[in-house]
């Protein structure tokens, strides 16, 4: 038999720890229900897979575009591809930060800035959009 404190406390419970899902979805799609903070599923190596220019998906050139974002704000972009039949590779740090109650993420590499929208976040898939202008790009990201 229970007694009327311990249903308290489970009821208690079931609010705060529910209360704690909820506050993890900030983007429309992100998951309704994520055990692991937004910061911590941002944390990754980011694998772009796909982008898209006003709708219509471009291509990518056959390179590979990866970042690998780390917990203290910082982040490596590493793009791999060929030119002229020749292998290249970039590699850049930057850093990152959330913007606007974490609805956004602002990436600075060298002396570019962009904010993008975060559109989901989840464990293992990001999608970033851009408005450049007139433009609207979309990203499409998969993670480890």
């Amino acid at each position: 038999m229970l007694t009327q404190s311990k249903i308290i406390f489970a009821i208690f419970l079931m609010v705060i720890t529910s209360m704690a899902f909820v506050s993890c979805k900030k983007g429309d799609d992100d998951p309704s229900l994520s055990l692991r903070s937004r910061e911590a599923r941002f944390v990754n190596q980011w694998t772009l897979v796909k982008y898209e220019k006003n709708g219509q998906r471009q291509d990518l050139n056959n390179a590979t575009f990866i970042y690998d974002t780390y917990k203290e704000g910082t982040l490596k972009q590493t793009i791999e591809g060929s030119v002229f039949g020749f292998p290249t590779r970039s590699i850049l740090n930057g850093t990152w930060a959330f913007e606007n109650n974490e609805e956004q993420v602002r990436i600075s590499i060298d002396s570019n800035v962009t904010t993008f929208n975060i559109q989901r976040l989840a464990n293992s898939e990001l999608r970033l959009k851009e408005t450049d202008g007139a433009d609207t790009y979309m990203y499409y990201f998969d993670g480890e």
